[in-house]
């Protein structure tokens, strides 16, 4: 049986100069809850999430990731990922014991963990089902558990193979430009059965460290397009979507909060339990951002944060085409 690392994806710290307006937004609009705040920033929990918390919230100059954390397999596997990799310990946080921190080569930093310490939740959010920490009382959108994270790096192949041979991802899927097979735009890597739980865009001008998006999932297709509704109604446009990603099989709509950082609404897709998987390469024209391929994809799409834009570099160092866009579709 192939080795695993990584458990999970435990949760992400956002960086927002809009602090309070990006606490109201993930609460009210989208259905978070609010289960600490303390001098390292708000922390927030999805109704299902089965880690104390999926998103820490602090201020900062302007959007962006400042940490993806993971939970490791096992505290052996956490004290072998520390002698391996270079990087620091660092003390407990609210819902966690200590933590490894290392840097990917994309220049995010990342931190890895094994003790959880559950906070507490009021009585009235309880469920009376043994199996769940939270009921299932929705608000907004009712985003029901943290699902993937999406950043952006120089070189995706070379971060792709950090995370498949130092911590054992399995790499599921990949995109190439349509005229340049061998430029590889976007890949999938993942510790789990879902299709991914970690995203690598192409970001060639930098900076290191930029990121894509975050991802809520839902339990039905239909909850994304209800989303949209109550994104609309609640005054946050949608980005774009709802579609079907042909990458993962995903029902997908994408909003920007109060930041400005993109926030993706995700349900649907395949599970797959296979050790040895080979990934799989599509292009654009096959439908890997838009299966139906027959909508165009916003210029805003290509924004990475902070600062940065996806896409390809010609031989001569210009941009070259976006890895959203879709041929014959304008």
């Amino acid at each position: 049986m192939a080795r695993r690392t990584i458990s999970q994806l435990a949760y992400v710290e956002l960086a927002t100069p809009t602090l309070q307006e990006s606490r109201d937004f993930y609460v009210d609009v989208l259905g978070l809850t609010e289960v600490a705040q303390t001098d390292a920033g708000v922390f927030l929990r999805a109704w299902g999430d089965f880690l104390p918390y999926s998103l820490q919230l602090t201020e900062g100059a302007e959007a962006e990731i400042r940490r993806i954390g993971w939970r490791a397999d096992s505290a052996a596997d956490l004290e072998r990922v520390a002698a391996d990799l270079d990087g620091a310990w660092t003390d407990e946080n609210p819902g966690r014991g200590r933590a490894f921190r290392f840097r990917s080569p994309g220049g995010h930093e990342h931190e890895l963990f094994w003790d959880v310490k559950p906070l507490a939740l009021p009585d009235e959010l309880r469920s009376t089902l043994p199996n769940r920490r939270q009921k299932f009382a929705p608000t907004g959108v009712g985003a029901r558990m943290i699902d993937h994270v999406t950043v952006g790096a120089d070189d995706v192949l070379r971060d792709v193979a950090f995370f498949r041979d130092q911590l054992d991802f399995r790499y599921m899927e990949y995109t190439v430009l349509d005229e340049s097979p061998d430029t590889v735009i976007f890949g999938m890597v993942s510790s789990t059965e879902q299709a991914h739980n970690l995203g690598i865009i192409l970001n060639p001008d930098g900076p290191a460290g930029a990121a894509h998006h975050l991802a809520y999932w839902v339990d039905q297709e239909l909850d994304v397009h209800r989303a949209a509704d109550i994104f609309m109604e609640a005054g946050f446009p949608v980005e774009y979507g709802p579609g079907k990603h042909g990458m993962g099989e995903n029902t997908f709509l994408y909003v920007r909060e109060p930041s400005g950082f993109r926030v993706e609404i995700f349900s649907g897709g395949y599970r797959n339990y296979m050790p040895d998987w080979e990934p799989v390469g599509w292009m654009p024209k096959l439908g890997s951002l838009d299966v139906y391929k027959n909508r165009s994809v916003p210029d805003s799409m290509n924004e990475l944060f902070p600062g940065g834009r996806a896409g390809a570099v010609d031989q001569d160092g210009s941009s070259a085409e976006s890895p959203f866009a879709i041929p014959g579709v304008s």
